[in-house]
């Protein structure tokens, strides 16, 4: 029976033909859905939806020339709401669900025997910062990024030693991260090497020539190890690290160059040698293991006072908080001088929320509220490892990207994606799903501000991954120290380091450098992907720096819309215009010849009309011919070229 309906019942997400807007639609927008029908004896054709997964109203579809229409409003709830389509035929009902294919609705006989199709609904009064969007990130490991005077920092070791703790410090830069124990002790990240902010502050031209706007940093609070993810005082900068002044004097230096500073907030647990915890006595207390009168006993959750207590993911030097605790909220969110509103105070220009789906939406929401009463500019972004719009963590549907939380999130899918393309396991059809598939859910004001990256401080460093063809995981932590990669394979990585970054950088989003990646740095994952940066190395520099300086002067690259067509299994094209200018990005993994039909892009909606002309702006342009709306390419492998096309 399906196919005598095959081909003559027709619905595209990613055309704007089939749904304008294709994306996501602010509360009370309005939505226009169109379904082809060629098929003889059709009767009607209703729009059926899933407000939040729920079975929600069924909306009759109009006969229009063509096929079935419906105008449909938006509601005035924020939410994400799923949607098919069912066809009265003469041989029964015909439901259309999202397929396999590049958003190509397919057809069924039941109602939920294919995915459906998602449209998410934000707050129409919802927006995000404009110094984010169409900018360059660069991700610090404070410890790791520059080092310091030697004065300040041994000062800074000696204040942790004089509370008992043990600290390591390397003597030359260029000695190996730790990776083992010692003295038979477990492995514990005490090892420090001496990055200061004061450093950081002294490479902000440096950084500047990469085209960066936005530094993340790495945890800075007070801390005995070198992530500082177990914070011991989050009113203290690590006096390791330098001091409030040394943090004021780096964002305000960093914004008269134009770059914004986030810091790193740890908030859903706190260390175990901390002053609010202080299992180890160090401060002056009481903590909540000192006394249940202490003021932070209500942080903490205890099934057998003091010794036993809820940790993060068991780990017992990171005692979990309640996150719906009156003393903590007014202590870390809400409170005049709480630790997210002295710190935008001092100058910082907002947060990433580490393990952000530990945070309930509530308290998510508390922190952006804060955020903006105190700076209107700040910016929230959220660890967040899957696609933010349909995340469910602890059976909760979260509610990150409707508006009321977060502005931006790690965009680890993207990552994951590009990758797996590179490496010949994804081809370019299934990598472009991917890239519309966040245009079609993420709102506008989040997906201008996704934290595009290939790299971070808790995964493979990309440059690893697409030299060796290897996942870290897969190894020991003796082999990952060991391991050594051939010169051979650094230059394949680096020329798939040159196709990843131009994707990013011609991407809607924020492209995000992890420290060291313009530098060649390796690593397998925690600590060896957290090494000293290598201040002698011009790896990728210049490419990095061409690609920031692409991204300055071309709006159509910060702010155009977006399109995107795959040619050829190896090949992904980026359509990106914003008035008069049009960009044409292609990065090819393999050798190829194509022809690429302008008009025959997915994504929001470009005037090709009257494109003639080709001007490389990155590459050489050759292999490359162009006639009215049809380009002809031969491509050979690693190929990334970006052109400007111009009538």
């Amino acid at each position: 029976m399906l196919q005598r309906y095959q081909n003559k019942l027709i619905y595209c997400d990613a055309k704007p033909e089939y749904r304008d807007p294709i994306g996501p639609v602010p509360t009370g927008g309005k939505l226009r859905l169109f379904l082809r029908c060629c098929a003889p004896g059709v009767r009607s054709c209703t729009l059926l939806t899933w407000p939040q997964g729920e079975s929600g109203p069924d909306h009759p579809m109009e006969a229009v020339p063509g096929g079935f229409a419906v105008n449909w409003q938006a509601p005035r709830e924020a939410q994400v709401i799923f949607y098919r389509f069912r066809a009265d035929t003469p041989d029964g009902p015909v439901y259309i669900g999202r397929g396999a294919g590049p958003f190509y609705g397919e057809l069924c006989l039941e109602p939920e025997a294919l995915p459906a199709f998602q449209l998410t609904v934000w707050n129409s009064d919802f927006t995000t910062p404009d110094w984010c969007s169409g900018g360059v990130m660069y991700q610090i490991f404070p410890d790791r990024f520059a080092r310091g005077e030697a004065a300040q920092v041994e000062s800074g070791l000696a204040y942790h030693r004089a509370l008992g703790r043990e600290m390591r410090f390397h003597a030359s830069w260029q000695e190996p991260v730790e990776w083992e124990g010692h003295d038979g002790n477990p492995y514990y990240p005490n090892d420090f090497y001496g990055g200061t902010l004061r450093a950081i502050t002294e490479k902000l031209e440096y950084l500047q020539r990469l085209g960066v706007t936005a530094l993340y940093l790495n945890p800075v609070f007070e801390s005995d190890s070198n992530h500082r993810y177990n914070t011991a005082d989050y009113h203290k900068i690590d006096p390791i690290l330098g001091t409030e002044a040394d943090l004021r004097e780096l964002c305000a230096q960093a914004q008269a160059r134009g770059i914004r500073v986030i810091l790193d907030g740890v908030f859903s647990h706190t260390g175990a040698d901390s002053r609010y915890f202080n299992q180890r006595n160090c401060y002056p207390g009481p903590g909540a293991v000192q006394s249940q009168d202490s003021p932070y006993y209500s942080w903490y959750t205890f099934t057998r006072w003091p010794a036993e207590y809820k940790s993060w993911w068991g780990f017992p030097s990171l005692p979990e908080v309640r996150e719906t605790d009156p003393a903590w909220q007014r202590e870390i969110i809400t409170g005049e001088n709480s630790v997210i509103r002295a710190w935008l105070r001092c100058g910082v220009s907002g947060y990433r929320l580490d393990v952000a789906d530990e945070l309930p939406d509530e308290v998510l929401e508390l922190i952006h509220t804060a955020a903006r009463e105190t700076r209107p500019d700040a910016l929230i972004l959220g660890e967040v490892w899957e696609d933010a719009t349909t995340k469910v963590s602890y059976g909760v549907r979260r509610r990150y990207c409707l508006g009321t939380s977060l502005d931006s999130v790690m965009n680890y899918p993207l990552r994951r994606g590009v990758l797996d393309f590179l490496l010949g396991y994804l081809d370019s059809t299934a990598l472009l799903q991917l890239l519309l598939g966040q245009r079609l859910h993420y709102p506008p004001p989040i997906y201008r501000c996704l934290m595009n990256l290939l790299s971070s401080h808790d995964v493979d460093r990309a440059l690893t991954v697409l030299s060796t063809r290897i996942e870290g995981d897969k190894l020991t932590r003796q082999q990952r120290a060991e391991f050594c990669i051939t010169a051979a394979q650094v230059e394949r990585g680096r020329q798939s380091m040159e196709l990843a970054t131009t994707l990013l950088w011609s991407l809607p989003g924020v492209p995000s450098i992890y420290y060291g990646e313009e530098a060649g740095l390796q690593g397998f994952g925690d600590p060896f992907v957290r090494a000293p940066m290598n201040w002698d190395s011009d790896f990728l520099q210049a490419h990095y720096a061409l690609l920031g300086r692409l991204r300055r002067e071309h709006i159509a690259l910060r702010e155009g819309a977006v399109a995107l067509a795959a040619p050829d299994p190896a090949c992904l094209c980026v359509l990106r215009q914003s008035g008069a200018e049009t960009i044409l990005t292609v990065v090819c993994r393999g050798e190829t010849s194509c022809v690429l039909d302008l008009r025959d892009f997915y994504g929001d909606p470009i005037e090709t009309a009257g494109l003639a002309h080709a001007r490389p702006l990155l590459g050489e342009g050759r292999g490359f011919s162009f006639s009215r709306e049809l380009i002809g390419m031969h491509l050979t492998p690693g190929c990334r070229e970006m052109y400007l096309l111009e009538r």
